[in-house]
């Protein structure tokens, strides 16, 4: 197709160009203005000006004063994938038993290469300025989620992980890959992984990860709150309970764009299969664990 024809640097199409223009908006969340926008997708700035007009046209970029942001077409693409919106629904229930339970941020993620995809959000009640978004992608190794995925992953996702590098984000992150590892060791035991401070000061989370029918973690579900007032060892069992609550429904359902969905070796051996498979009536809430932990 000739609209598809390289322009520019060898080997790169007009679309994924453009696409790359949308990684760089996606990533910030912010509105960015064109230099900036040009030299962190790597384009020409007359490039970069033209296909992001172009976009705009397409309602797929909007113009806020001098600078550019993702457009609500996206948002409007992004709502119709039915993996995506499926998933999210059978999230919520568990993530909103959490919430009503701590009244802290709740966080639903997907493993992604060697990142965490955020996938869904629940905002505390409390003021707390917890910096992730919808569609964001943050690091495995020093996140509640992250940390919760890897240590059910296999070793050469995290070998990758520690290949690719640990960089330092405050003065509490382990870049250390032999703490790393025994860190990940003490959550595939627990079935529960922190974050204490590793990823923003000030802000700590606890996580359980979702298994496959392999035993290893695809998605996990964290709280994360205040490091001021918030406890993550009291919630560590309400966490769990939601992660398992959840297994056990797109387990039932097969709900999952990412693969059948089902209990791992793993998880058996803490929890029994019949606490995992008992009818959420029977089953003991997210509130009454953080209850029994007070």
């Amino acid at each position: 197709m000739q609209g598809m024809r390289s322009t520019g640097r060898t080997g790169t199409s007009v679309l994924e160009r453009a696409f790359s223009l949308l990684e760089v908006l996606g990533s910030d969340g912010t509105s960015i203005g064109l230099a900036e926008l040009a030299r962190r997708a790597g384009l020409p700035k007359a490039t970069a000006y033209r296909l992001a007009n172009q976009l705009i046209d397409l309602h797929v970029l909007e113009r806020a004063g001098q600078e550019y942001q993702l457009g609500l077409k996206l948002f409007e693409l992004g709502n119709s994938v039915a993996r995506q919106r499926e998933l999210r629904e059978a999230a919520l229930p568990f993530m909103e038993d959490l919430y009503e339970a701590t009244h802290e941020t709740i966080h639903f993620g997907v493993l992604d290469d060697i990142e965490v995809l955020y996938v869904e959000k629940i905002a505390g009640r409390r003021k707390c300025t917890v910096p992730t978004t919808l569609g964001s992608r943050k690091p495995l190794y020093c996140t509640g989620l992250g940390k919760a995925i890897l240590a059910y992953s296999t070793p050469q996702l995290v070998e990758a992980v520690i290949q690719n590098g640990l960089p330092r984000c405050t003065r509490y992150t382990i870049t250390d890959p032999h703490r790393l590892e025994l860190e990940l060791t003490r959550a595939a035991e627990t079935g529960v992984a922190y974050d204490r401070e590793e990823y923003e000061l000030g802000i700590t989370c606890v996580g359980s990860p979702l298994l496959n029918r392999a035993g290893r973690a695809w998605a996990a579900i964290s709280v994360t709150g205040p490091t001021t007032r918030f406890h993550p060892e009291r919630t560590a069992a309400a966490v769990r309970t939601a992660a398992l609550g959840l297994t056990r429904v797109l387990t039932k359902t097969n709900q999952s764009g990412w693969g059948a969905i089902g209990l791992g070796p793993a998880f058996h051996d803490h929890v029994s299969a019949a606490d995992v498979l008992a009818d959420s009536a029977s089953a003991p809430t997210c509130r009454n664990m953080v209850a029994r932990s007070k």
